[in-house]
Formats: C-alpha cells, structure tokens, sequence
C-alpha cells in the first residue's frame, strides 16, 4: 500500500516537474526569439545578400565570358536592362539563378548618382587592373583603375578563387561584395584590350527585425553558423537538469503534504477514523488538512451514534422478545394461579391460604404488568418527548388500572434532553408503581425561564430519599440530569408519598 501511495506521489512530483521545465523552457524559447528577432536579422540578412551577390556576380562572370570571349567592347553598360553595346544595341538575357541562391537586380544608372550613398552595382575588371564595364558608370568610370575605386580586399579577392565575397564599410556605406574570376580556374589568364579578369558585385545593405522562426531556419543553412546554434542547442538541454532541480525543489514540501493526506485518506477507508492531520499551511491544501480532520471527526461521531442506536435496537429488541416469553409464559401461569385460589375461596370462604394464594398471584400480575412495561418502554419515533409521555401514563393506566393525572405541554428540546427526560420519567413512574404500590400517578412537563421541568409524584408508600437503601434507580436519574446541567428535586417520606422534580436548561 505504501509503494501505490509512493508511485502516486512520484507521479505528481513528475508532473510538476514536468510543468516547471514545460515554463522554464518556454521563458528560454520567448527570450531566445526575441535575441534573435532583435540581434540575429543583421547576421541572416547578410547570409541571405551575400549568397545573392555570390550567385549574381557567377552569373555575370559567366554570361560575360560567353557572350564576349574576345573582350567586352567599350562602352558596354552592365545592368538590368541587360548587357548592351552602344554600336550594335543586342540585349542578352540573364544566366538562370546558380544553386546558391537567386540573383540580384542590378539596375542600370546612366546618369550620376547623387547622395553619398552606396548602391547594387556590378563592375567588371579587366586583366590589366582597369574598369573595363559597370552598372554605374558615373561613379565606378571604365578605364579607371579598379583599386582606386573597389575595397581591397576584392581586389585581393579577385585572383582567389577560393574567396569569394564579403563585406564591410566604404566610404558610401556598408555593402556585401562578391567577385567571381573569368577564366577557367587557376590557369593564366589572357591579356589584352576589353578582357575580363573577374566581376565585381556589391550590394548595400542595413539590419531589422526579422521572424525568429525564419532567423532560425537561414540560421541553419548558412555556413559559419553552426556554432550560434549548437550553443542554443546546448542552452536547451541545460534547462532539463534545472528544471528538474527546481521543480524537485518547489515541489518537496506539497508533494511530502499529499502523500501524508493520502495515507490519512487510505487509514480511514481501512475503517480508522481517529485519524487527524495537522494544518500544515493556509492554502488549498491546509484547508483540505482542515476540512478532512473535520469531516473524520464527524464521521466517527456518525458512527459512534450509529452503532449506538443498533445497539439500542438490539436491546429493545432483546426485551420485546423477553417480554413476549414473560406474557406468554409466567403471566399466563400467575393468571392460572389466580383463578385457582378465587375458586378455593369461593368454594372454602374460611381457608385462609387461599386467600393468601390469591393476594400473592395478584401482586404478582401487578408487578409482572409493570415489569413488561418496563421491558416494552414508550419510544420517541418521531412523535416528540409530549407523545412518548403520554403513551407512558396511557400504559399504566390500562395495564395496571393506575390512575394517572398526565398535564404534558409540547415543548421542543435537543434530542439528548428528549431521551434524558423520557427515560426519567419511566423510571419514576416504575418505582412509583412497583416499589411505593401507587395507585395514582401525576405526570407533568412545562417549560419557563429557559428551563423544562418535569415533574412526577404518587401516592405510594414513600421512602426516605437520604436513606443509603434509597434504590439505585434515583441514582441513574441524578446522574442524567447532571449531564444536562440540570438539577433534581426529591420530596417524600414514608408513608406520603413522593414527588421528583426536575429542571433542565433548554436553549
């Protein structure tokens, strides 16, 4: 049972863990995103312009060497309405996009360029060093030497077929530049008039917000970018560890709480319902504590009462079963002997011990009358404490040809007073009847001043109620009273009778 209480417990601790790593992780996720949706753009935007400067500068270099084999002709203007030559017009189509990414548009600008501002241009360099042709002719002029008007570093760039772009500031601004050699990979070049040792393009460019999610994919298939994400990666995997810490953390003390509840819960299915748990705190949880401590005690107090009553019934029914065997059985036989002694003093006026048989069987009847009335005691049965008073005096009164003065009012009580007073009052009756052989009864219940009073007396033989012999019967009703909080009042001596009364407070 312990182990089910323990795996049950483990699965709640899992769970919370579970949900603190599920958060953790998702704050991570958001702060990640926003980093790269704020810092990451400059770095994908670059990647993504780089690739097309790379594949536009490819595919002039190559429609270049194809359409002019022998030299570009001066006075070719390179752009997007196509390469053209001033004498013969002609306009070639671009080459298709390469596999690194789609080309750039290049645009034509005949006339100057005004601002100090960088813009996409393609300049192609001859094999003596010189502009030979380019997009932007009023800023990068054919016949000008290409170091005095491109970075350095694409000059350098031009005869290394392994490098083939990058980026950085000019005085117009920042670009991303690519150069593609014109030649067929590291052999001599031609020289001469109009040929092409390689093509320049650059591209300027800026940074801004971007998707995260589109950050992280051209994170992912641009080169050099590995690392950045293989540290978010291991970033990731280090939140499982303190998840797991702080949720093994945070989730101790309520987990310790439920398993203890739960024990508690299981010791009063297996029928323990002494069982009580401390308030170990003010929230959901302590006022479950509280409210199952309660709700144990209330049903325990339940079935306390309950087994009490079945006992009560086992008890009553009990005495109906022997009062039945008493009627049938002895009452019928002191009947008998009755009957016996009349007629043998009827028939013999003078036998004395016929008499006597005759008195005795009759005292006999009374006091086996008033016996099965004690056996057969008047019950509550939701009639109220007036009904059940009045049964009683209708009892003695048709058994036992007792006269009885019965003045019952119909107050309302607790039921502990209700049972308390009933039981007195058949007690009184009781001892009135078989121990005083009173034949008058005065049965009386009132309520005044916060109190209910009950009160019998009779016209027996009375005792004296200081006599240590005085019967254990009035013992059982002092203690009854004093219960309620109540007080008893006895007047009689002998020969006058008695009187019992008693006063009970009553909300």
């Amino acid at each position: 049972m312990l182990d089910r209480v323990r795996r049950r417990a483990l699965g709640l601790s899992g769970r919370l863990i579970a949900s603190y790593i599920l958060v953790t992780l998702g704050i991570v996720v958001l702060v990640e995103a926003l980093v790269l949706g704020y810092e990451a753009p400059q770095l994908v935007n670059d990647a993504q312009l780089q690739a097309q400067v790379v594949a536009t500068a490819q595919s002039y270099g190559q429609q270049l060497a194809q359409r002019y084999p022998g030299g570009v002709p001066a006075g070719t203007l390179l752009g997007e309405s196509g390469f053209f030559h001033v004498d013969h017009g002609g306009k070639a189509a671009m080459a298709p996009p390469n596999p690194y990414g789609s080309t750039l548009t290049v645009p034509a600008i005949t006339g100057p360029i005004y601002g100090h501002r960088a813009v996409t241009a393609v300049v192609a360099v001859g094999t003596d060093g010189t502009i030979v042709a380019s997009s932007a002719p009023s800023r990068y002029r054919p016949g000008r030497a290409a170091a005095s008007e491109l970075p350095l570093e694409a000059i350098a760039a031009g005869h290394d077929v392994g490098k083939l772009g990058g980026g950085g500031s000019t005085p117009y601004g920042s670009v991303l530049w690519s150069v593609w050699p014109v030649g067929s990979g590291n052999m001599p070049r031609a020289s001469g008039p109009g040929l092409i040792a390689y093509v320049y393009v650059q591209a300027p460019y800026s940074t801004g917000f971007m998707n995260p999610i589109r950050v992280w994919y051209e994170l992912g298939n641009q080169p050099g970018t590995g690392a950045l994400r293989s540290g978010a990666y291991a970033l990731l995997f280090a939140i499982l560890p303190v998840g797991v810490l702080f949720g093994l953390l945070a989730s101790r003390r309520l987990v310790r709480r439920v398993r203890r509840l739960e024990r508690a819960t299981l010791a009063v299915a297996d029928g323990d319902y002494t069982v009580t748990l401390p308030v170990s705190g003010r929230d959901e949880v302590g006022r479950l504590e509280a409210n199952f401590t309660t709700m144990t005690r209330q049903l325990g107090s339940a079935l306390a009462a309950e087994r009490q009553r079945a006992t009560g019934d086992a008890r009553a029914a009990e005495r109906a079963r022997i009062a039945r065997e008493i009627h049938d059985a002895i009452s019928q036989h002191l009947f008998g002997l009755r009957m016996i002694a009349a007629g043998m003093r009827r028939a013999d006026p003078g036998n004395q011990q016929a008499r006597a048989i005759e008195r005795i069987s009759d005292e006999a009847l009374r006091d086996m009358q008033a016996l099965l009335i004690e056996l057969r005691p008047a019950t509550l049965n939701g009639g109220g404490l007036a009904a059940a008073l009045q049964e009683i005096c209708a009892a003695y009164r048709d058994r036992l040809g007792v006269t009885v003065d019965a003045s019952v009012d119909d107050v309302t009580v607790p039921a502990p007073v209700e049972h308390a007073l009933l039981r007195i009052a058949q007690e009184a009756c009781t001892n009135a009847v078989r121990h005083g052989n009173a034949r008058w009864l005065a049965v009386s219940m009132n309520r005044q001043d916060g109190h209910v009073e009950l009160a019998v007396r009779d016209s027996g033989t009375g005792f004296d109620p200081a006599a240590p012999h005085a019967g254990s019967g009035l013992a059982h009703i002092r203690d009854r009273v004093t219960e309620l909080g109540g007080t008893v009042d006895i007047d009689s001596a002998p020969g006058q009778g008695a009187a019992l009364t008693v006063r009970v407070p009553v909300p």
